[in-house]
């Protein structure tokens, strides 16, 4: 097991695959559970109907991009040892931009953002950059 994790943090191909993969079935659950997300970022709109609508469209829409997103780094995993590790470096960046969006709305109040959305994009990040920026590659 540390030996799998070891060479994870030495091949930015393999965190291309696997952010490409979680992404993937991140937005495969948004897709198919939009009431679940939708109502647990924002609880004070269950008993409005449009509301509700809107959200689920917008989830919706969200788990499409996030599935775009996903094929997009998963397919990139053959891409050359530079390449995958400037894609790797531009995915941190993207999601550290997820993790400072879904924090703000959680501080200010505007969504009940779970904590685990949060860790996840935030391990994410951090993982993505401490591979990427790693000077010997696999």
């Amino acid at each position: 097991m540390l030996l799998n994790i070891k060479s994870l943090l030495h091949s930015s191909r393999a965190v291309l695959a696997l952010n490409g993969g979680l992404m993937i079935i991140l937005g495969g659950a948004f897709w198919l559970l939009p009431d679940f997300f939708t109502l647990a970022m924002f609880p004070h709109i269950s008993e409005n109907d449009t509301a509700i609508d809107v959200a689920n469209a917008l989830r919706k829409n969200m788990g499409a991009g996030c599935v775009f997103v996903g094929v997009i780094l998963f397919s990139c995993q053959d891409s050359s040892k530079y390449t995958a590790q400037r894609l790797l470096f531009s995915s941190a960046v993207g999601f550290l931009l997820m993790f400072s969006a879904l924090l703000h709305m959680r501080v200010s109040g505007q969504a009940s953002v779970p904590i685990f959305i949060l860790l996840f994009f935030g391990s994410l990040s951090l993982l993505s950059l401490v591979v990427a920026s790693r000077r010997y590659q696999e």
